[in-house]
């Protein structure tokens, strides 16, 4: 999957990848969470910490993560 490049890469290949990466992602973060009792990620973090937020119904820090979500979004399409 890794030697496949350009025109030999095919939507089988990404989606291997991305499931991958993703896994990776995940256990890191749950690995955060259980070992420190906080989210260790950057902006799937700040997801996690918008959500945790609305659950407790602290609306003005969720605004803020949310803030910075949107942001990073916004770079990322700007980009």
């Amino acid at each position: 999957m890794f030697r496949h490049k350009g025109k030999g890469r095919k939507y089988s290949h990404n989606l291997k990848l991305a499931s991958i990466l993703s896994s990776v992602a995940g256990l890191v973060n749950i690995t955060g969470v259980l070992s420190v009792a906080n989210l260790t990620t950057n902006v799937t973090g700040h997801f996690a910490f918008f959500s945790e937020q609305l659950f407790l119904e602290n609306y003005k820090m969720a605004l803020i993560y949310c803030t910075f979500y949107f942001s990073y979004q916004v770079l990322l399409f700007l980009d």
